[in-house]
C-alpha cells in the first residue's frame, strides 16, 4: 500500500552514517531510497528489509558523504512521498576542526496555559515545530538534541502499547496518520537526539520505582533511532562531531525518588551510567564538552538539588577528568529559555542553557540565569559551534516564535593546531633568523572600560606588581600602551592591563617570517593549508647558531606563492611561549618535569658560581624590597617539604636543568641525642660551641640544648653560612620565667667570632615582655641598631619563633608565638654596613647582669632553618646547553605557568 507509512524518523548520525527507523501500519517489507537530492534522482536502495516489533524497520545507512543533506523515502510497495524526510550528515570526522549548529528544545504537550489548541492527549501540534522546520532547513542544522518531555501522557503502568501508541500520536497529532502534523514534519526535517525526562518516561517527577519504566525502555529501542546505548537498562548514550564530546543522559531510570532522605548514597544517575562516564570523560581526546541533562542543575524540587551529594561528586569527576573549564550544560523541563554564564552557577560554575519550552505552559523562571529567564510556548533554541583551532565558542541562543530573545557565547580553550615542522629535515627555508627589536615590547599597559574607570600595570625591574609608570620597567624604558576593553566592571581591569604586559614582556626571540617551500615537502601541505590565525607552529632542531630548544610561534597570517613549479608561503609568526598558560594536572604523578603547573619564585639566582659539570647548586630567593619572595618546593627539610613534586625543569643563562631535590642549605629537627655539643645538623654540617663548658650544649632528641649556670657569659652554637644573605627561623623557649634581670636568645648571622657578628636577639624580660632587638658587635662593641616590643607574653617552656633576615645593607626581624600566625610584615628593620662576609650562623644564649634565676637555666632551641639560599640537586644540560654559571646568575622555572586572562 503506498500510504502505509506512520513516521519517519532519523539519528544516530555521523559523517558517513545514519539510522532510519519508520513505523508501517502493516507488516510489511521495505526499501529505503536515500538520494542526495531531493527529487531522488539516483538513490541508493537499502531492502527489502522486514519490520521488526509493532512494524518498526530499521536501516543503518552507510557510505555516506559528510557535510551533506540527503533524502530518504520508504518504498512499502510504492513510494510514499507524504513522509519523504530529510538529514545531514555531520560536517566531518570525528577530531577534525568542524564549525556547525544545531537545534535543542523540550516540553511540548502540556495543556492549559496559552495552550491555543495545539495540545491534545498530551501531544503537540504546535506551531512552533513550522517555525523550527524552515529555520533548520535555513541554517542547516546538523540536528536537533530534543531534552526531554517529548509528550505529556504520563504513563504509569508497564504497558508497551501505551508507549507506542504515545510515538505515533506524537508524529501525528492523534491516533489517525498524519502526514501534516507538525511535528512529524520537523521530525522529519532534522537528525535528532532524544533522551526523556518525567513524563514521557512515566506520571510526574517519575523515577527508577516506576511501574512503566520496563515498557519505556523497551519501546524506546523499538522506535528510537539511537546511538549506541551502554546499558539495558538504560537510554544514556554518548556521540561526538569534530572536537567536541556530547553526552545525554538518562534521568529517570536509576534515580532514587525525590522523597528519598538526602544522603551520600542517594543517587540520579545510578552506579553504571556514572562508571561509564568517567571511563568516556577519562579517556576521551575531545577538546570540549556538551553535557545535556533533562533535569535541571539547580533551583527546583524535582532536580539535582535533590541530590546534592552526587552533584558534588559530578563536579568532583568532571574536575578530576580535565572538563570542568572545557564544558556546558544543557537541559529543558523548567519550560523556561534561559542562560546562565558560569559565574551565577553556584555549583561546578560551567555555563548552563535551558531552552523549553516547544508546547508547554508558562511555569517559572531561575535567578541564577543572569542572561536571562523567560518563560513559555514557542520557545527553543540552538548551539552554534565555532572551532577555531585555539579557542571552540559554543553559543547558545534562545528563541521565541523565531526571533532571538537572547545569547551567550562560551568559549572553550582547546589545543591549537599544531604544526611540527623540523628544520634539520628542511621543513624551513633560509633565512630563519630572529629580530631583535622593541616593535611587540609593552611593559606599561592602561587599561580602560568605557564610561568606566582604569588600571594601570607595570612590570618594572625587580617588581611585578607596581602601577608607577615613572619607574624604569625592565631596566629598558617604558613602553606604554592605553587600551579600551569591553569589561562587564572595572575589577577586571587590572587583569587585562597585566595580561598585555604578559604579552609584551616575552623573554623569547620573535621570528616574524617562517619560509616553506611545499613544493619541496607535499607532506606539510594539508597542515599548512589548514593553519588558522591563532593556531601554534613548532620548529624542531634549529640551526646551529640559534638556541637548541625547539622553537615555538603562533600563527599571525601569511602569504602564499603558486607557480609553475614553486609552492611557498612566508608564514607571519609571533613567539608562542607567553600562550602556554597553566594548566592544572589530574595529580602529582601526571604534573611531569617541564609542564605549564608549577609556580614559579618571583625571582632567584646563583649564590656561587658553577663549572659546567657541577650537580649542585646554591640558589638564594632575595626579597622584593621588604617582602620575602616565596622559595622553591623543598624534597626534605622542615616546612614546604614535597618530595613528589619533583623533579622539574629550571632555567638559567641559556641552560635547562632539572632539579631531582632541593632543601635548606643549612637545617636542623635536632632529633639526635649528644652530649658536650650539638653535633651534626640534619643537613650535615658540624656544629661549633663556644663560650661556658662543653656540658652546657646537648641535644635532647627533638632540641638543641644552651644550659645557662653562669650569668653574663654567652653560649654560642654556630655553622658555616653560605652566603652574607641569609633568611631563616628557629623556635626558642626558655625553662622559667626572668627574675632579677632579662634572658636573651639569639639569632645570629655574619658571625665572626664571639666579638664580632649580627644578631636578632629575643629577650624575655622580668615582666614578660618579649623584647625584640636587632644587634650588633662590631669589634667587642655591642650596639643596639633597633628595639621594638614584640606581641604577647612569655610563658616558660613555651615556644616562640624568631625570623632573621638580612639582605646586603638590611636586616630585619619578628617573632612570634609558634603555632601562631606569623606576622605580616617585620617588626624591626634597620641597615648596617658594618658586617659583609657570610661567616657562620647559628644561636646565642645569655643571662643579662642582675639574674637571679636559679641556675642552670636552660634555654631550648628546635627547627632551626634556612629558608634561603637552598641546595639544589640537578641533572646538568637537559636541552644540550653545556656551560658554566656565574655567581649571581639568574635563575627560573624553564616552563612557568602565568594564568590566564
Amino acid at each position: 500500500m503506498a500510504f502505509d507509512v506512520c513516521s519517519v524518523w532519523v539519528g544516530a548520525t555521523t559523517d558517513t552514517t545514519a539510522r532510519v527507523r519508520a513505523r508501517l501500519v502493516a507488516a510489511t517489507a521495505s526499501t529505503l531510497l536515500v538520494a542526495d537530492n531531493e527529487a531522488m534522482t539516483g538513490p541508493v536502495s537499502l531492502g527489502p528489509t522486514a519490520p521488526g516489533t509493532d512494524n518498526v524497520i530499521t536501516w543503518d545507512v552507510t557510505g555516506l558523504d559528510p557535510d551533506t543533506r540527503y533524502w530518504c523515502l520508504v518504498d512499502d510497495g510504492a513510494l510514499n512521498t507524504s513522509f519523504k524526510s530529510t538529514f545531514r550528515t555531520h560536517p566531518g570526522a570525528t577530531g577534525e576542526r568542524l564549525s556547525y549548529v544545531f537545534g535543542a528544545a523540550g516540553d511540548a504537550g502540556l495543556t492549559g496555559d496559552g495552550d491555543e489548541g495545539t495540545v491534545t492527549s498530551g501531544v503537540s501540534n504546535g506551531v512552533v515545530f513550522d517555525t523550527m522546520k524552515a529555520q533548520s532547513l535555513d541554517e542547516e542544522w546538523a540536528w536537533f538534541s530534543h531534552l526531554g518531555d517529548l509528550h505529556y501522557k504520563n504513563i504509569a503502568t508497564n504497558t508497551p502499547a501505551s508507549f507506542r501508541s504515545a510515538y505515533f500520536e506524537t508524529m501525528n497529532y492523534g491516533a489517525v496518520i498524519s502526514s501534516a502534523a507538525r511535528q512529524g514534519q520537523f521530525m522529519r526535517s532534522v537528525a535528532s537526539t532524544y533522551v526523556w525526562d518525567d513524563h514521557d518516561f512515566g506520571p510526574n517527577d517519575s523515577d527508577r520505582t516506576s511501574a512503566s519504566k520496563p515498557a519505556a525502555q523497551q519501546v524506546y529501542r523499538e522506535w528510537v533511532p539511537h546511538y549506541t546505548l551502554p546499558d539495558a537498562a538504560g537510554i544514556y548514550q554518548s556521540w561526538q562531531v569534530g572536537r567536541v564530546l556530547y553526552i545525554a543522559s538518562d534521568v529517570r531510570s536509576f534515580r532514587d525518588p525525590n522523597s528519598t532522605a538526602i544522603s551520600p548514597s542517594k543517587t540520579m544517575l545510578g552506579t553504571a551510567q556514572k562508571a561509564w562516564m568517567e571511563t568516556l570523560l577519562s579517556t576521551s581526546t575531545a577538546s570540549a564538552l556538551v553535557w545535556q541533562s533533562p533535569s535541571r542543575w539547580v533551583g527546583g524540587t524535582d532536580t539535582w538539588a535533590n541530590f546534592p551529594y552526587e552533584r558534588d561528586e559530578m563536579v568532583q569527576l568532571f574536575g578530576d577528568t580535565g572538563w570542568l573549564d572545557r564544558m556546558v550544560f544543557m537541559t529543558a523541563d523548567m519550560h523556561a529559555n534561559s542562560i546562565c554564564t558560569g559565574p551565577n552557577n553556584p555549583v561546578g560554575r560551567f555555563p548552563m542553557y535551558m531552552f523549553a519550552s516547544l508546547d508547554s505552559g508558562a511555569w517559572s523562571t531561575g535567578t541564577e540565569y543572569d542572561i536571562g529567564s523567560v518563560s513559555g510556548r514557542r520557545q527553543y533554541g540552538t548551539m552554534r559551534v565555532q572551532d577555531d583551532g585555539h579557542t571552540i565558542a559554543l553559543t547558545g541562543t534562545c528563541y521565541h516564535d523565531g526571533t532571538v530573545q537572547f545569547a551567550h557565547t562560551a568559549y572553550i580553550q582547546a589545543d591549537a593546531t599544531v604544526i611540527a615542522l623540523d628544520y634539520a629535515a628542511g621543513h624551513i627555508s633560509p633565512p630563519l633568523e630572529p629580530t631583535d627589536d622593541d616593535q611587540k615590547l609593552r611593559n606599561a599597559v592602561t587599561a580602560k572600560r568605557q564610561d568606566g574607570g582604569e588600571a594601570t600595570f607595570v612590570k618594572t625591574e625587580g617588581s611585578l606588581n607596581t602601577s608607577d609608570p615613572e619607574t624604569d620597567p625592565d631596566g629598558v624604558g617604558v613602553y606604554d600602551e592605553s587600551v579600551t576593553v569591553n569589561v562587564a566592571t572595572d575589577d577586571q581591569l587590572p587583569g587585562h592591563a597585566g595580561w598585555r604586559v604578559h604579552l609584551g614582556t616575552v623573554n623569547d626571540p620573535r621570528y616574524p617570517l617562517v619560509h616553506l617551500d611545499l613544493a619541496a615537502n607535499p607532506g606539510l601541505a594539508d597542515d599548512v593549508t589548514a593553519l588558522a590565525l591563532g593556531d601554534r607552529m613548532t620548529i624542531a632542531n634549529p640551526p646551529s647558531w640559534l638556541p637548541p630548544e625547539t622553537i615555538e610561534l603562533i600563527a599571525e597570517g601569511g602569504t602564499e606563492y603558486i607557480g609553475l613549479y614553486d609552492w611557498n608561503v612566508e608564514l607571519n609568526a609571533s613567539p608562542g611561549k607567553p600562550w602556554t598558560v597553566a594548566q592544572l594536572p589530574a595529580d602529582v604523578a601526571s604534573a611531569g618535569p617541564d609542564g605549564p603547573n608549577r609556580l614559579d619564585t618571583s625571582g632567584s639566582e646563583l649564590v656561587t658560581a658553577v663549572d659546567a659539570d657541577d650537580t649542585e647548586f646554591i640558589v638564594h630567593t632575595p626579597p622584593d624590597g621588604t617582602t620575602p619572595r616565596i622559595h622553591w618546593v623543598n624534597s626534605t627539610g622542615l616546612t614546604a617539604v614535597l618530595p613528589t613534586h619533583f623533579p622539574f625543569d629550571v632555567r638559567l643563562a641559556g641552560e635547562t636543568v632539572r632539579v631531582t631535590a632541593c632543601s635548606p642549605v643549612v637545617w636542623d629537627s635536632f632529633t639526635r641525642t649528644t652530649a658536650s655539643g650539638w653535633g651534626t645538623a640534619s643537613s650535615g654540617q658540624a656544629w661549633t660551641t663556644t663560650g661556658g663548658s662543653a656540658s652546657d650544649y646537648s641535644t635532647s632528641g627533638t632540641t638543641g640544648v644552651h644550659s645557662l649556670g653562669t650569668v653574663n657569659v654567652s653560649r654560642h652554637s654556630v655553622t658555616t653560612a653560605p652566603s652574607p644573605d641569609l633568611d631563616m627561623t628557629v623556635d626558642i623557649s626558655s625553662s622559667v620565667l626572668a627574675a632579677g634581670a632579662s634572658q636573651f636568645t639569639h639569632l645570629i648571622a655574619r658571625y665572626l667570632d664571639g666579638n664580632n657578628m649580627y644578631a636578632a636577639r629575643l629577650g624575655f624580660t622580668t615582666t614578660a615582655t618579649l623584647q625584640l632587638v636587632i644587634q650588633k658587635r662590631v669589634g667587642g662593641t655591642q650596639t643596639d641598631l633597633v628595639t621594638v616590643t614584640a606581641p604577647g607574653k612569655h610563658v616558660a617552656a613555651t615556644f616562640y619563633t624568631l625570623r632573621f633576615q638580612l639582605e646586603g645593607t638590611a636586616l630585619r626581624a619578628k617573632a612570634w608565638k609558634r603555632g601562631g600566625q606569623e606576622p605580616e610584615g617585620w617588626q624591626a628593620t634597620t641597615t648596617d654596613t658594618s658586617l659583609t662576609s657570610a661567616g657562620s650562623l647559628g644561636t646565642r644564649s645569655i643571662l643579662g647582669s642582675g639574674n637571679t634565676n636559679p641556675l642552670p637555666v636552660t634555654v631550648t632551641y628546635d627547627n632551626l632553618q634556612l629558608l634561603t639560599p637552598q641546595r639544589m640537586t640537578v641533572t646538568r644540560s637537559v636541552n644540550t646547553v653545556v656551560k658554566a654559571q656565574a655567581a649571581g646568575t639568574a635563575l627560573s622555572l624553564a616552563q612557568p605557568s602565568p594564568v590566564a586572562l
